[in-house]
């Protein structure tokens, strides 16, 4: 049974080896190409800016708090990391096939899960290096602009975004094993992308309209299997993680969401464990794809 030989291997030194090469391979790849620098500046750029412009063109007379700065810098993020995941995954192995490089990498002494979890690992450092060294860098700057810091919250934006670039990631280096062709590889994970950052929200809406309605919404008593069903988007996992831990972004989401409901299955850790998840399905797919099929 191959689930027992992969049992097996799991613990095997030789195997981390392989794909902390890989992992390594796959960084200093993009190091070179500079993506690191660029998306640590972007995302460096980015809080500074948004703490002292806010949403509006005109400068404040106070930086904005970290806390605060969250609230505005979520709504670039749920856009920005999913789209540099989706750009960092979606050429990663049919690009690979294609050149002809993929054939030649297994032909050594290397199984195919650890192709995929080796270049998965590095594009997801890729990711979090710029998201942390930018971020971090930017709560840095802002704390020293303002009185009252919590850093907890903002390690914790930190840390989410960086998880939520690696659900995107997979789901991209999953449609990248699945299609022959980069663009159609591409155009999947972009409609995937437009899927839970655009399309769900308004879906979920017109849903609650055309069931319950709105009514039910504003005061919170929505039926459970709509509370059930935002839980199958990341995006709204990744946002509803942050508002149950971050006070601003709570009264915003409830101000234009309506009442926070009695009952509801949202919780940190359930959060956490379901977009960890969302990145383990998307890999093991791929690994039963790629396996199946013939490299050229």
């Amino acid at each position: 049974m191959r689930w027992k030989k992969n049992f097996k291997l799991f613990h095997s030194r030789e195997m981390w080896k392989r794909i902390s090469y890989l992992a390594k391979k796959e960084v200093m790849y993009n190091f070179r190409n500079r993506w690191i620098i660029f998306l640590s500046l972007l995302f460096l750029g980015l809080s500074v800016l948004v703490s002292f412009y806010g949403t509006s063109l005109e400068a404040h007379k106070d930086w904005l708090g970290l806390q605060t700065t969250i609230l505005y810098m979520t709504t670039y993020i749920e856009y920005m990391v999913p789209i540099i995941g989706v750009i960092l995954g979606y050429s990663t192995i049919v690009r690979e096939r294609k050149e002809g490089s993929m054939e030649l990498l297994l032909s050594y002494p290397v199984d195919r899960g650890e192709v995929l979890a080796g270049k998965f690992l590095g594009l997801w450092i890729v990711l979090s290096t710029a998201v942390i060294i930018g971020l971090g860098a930017g709560g840095v700057v802002i704390s020293l602009m303002v009185e009252e810091v919590v850093f907890a919250e903002y390690y914790l934006f930190i840390l989410s975004s960086v998880i939520l670039g690696g659900v995107f990631i997979s789901i991209s280096m999953m449609f990248s094993v699945i299609f022959e062709e980069e663009s159609s590889a591409m155009s999947a994970s972009i409609f995937m992308l437009f899927l839970f950052t655009f399309i769900w929200l308004f879906s979920m809406y017109a849903l609650a309209e055309l069931t319950f309605g709105w009514e039910l919404l504003e005061i919170g008593q929505p039926p459970q299997w709509y509370f059930i069903l935002q839980l199958f988007n990341p995006v709204m996992l990744w946002y509803t993680l942050l508002a149950l831990n971050i006070v601003p972004l709570r009264d915003w989401a409830l101000e234009f969401g309506g009442k926070e409901p009695e009952i509801h299955p949202y919780d940190t850790w359930v959060m956490l464990v379901l977009l960890v998840i969302w990145i383990a399905v998307p890999l093991v797919i791929s690994e039963i794809i790629f396996n199946k099929k013939d490299i050229d």
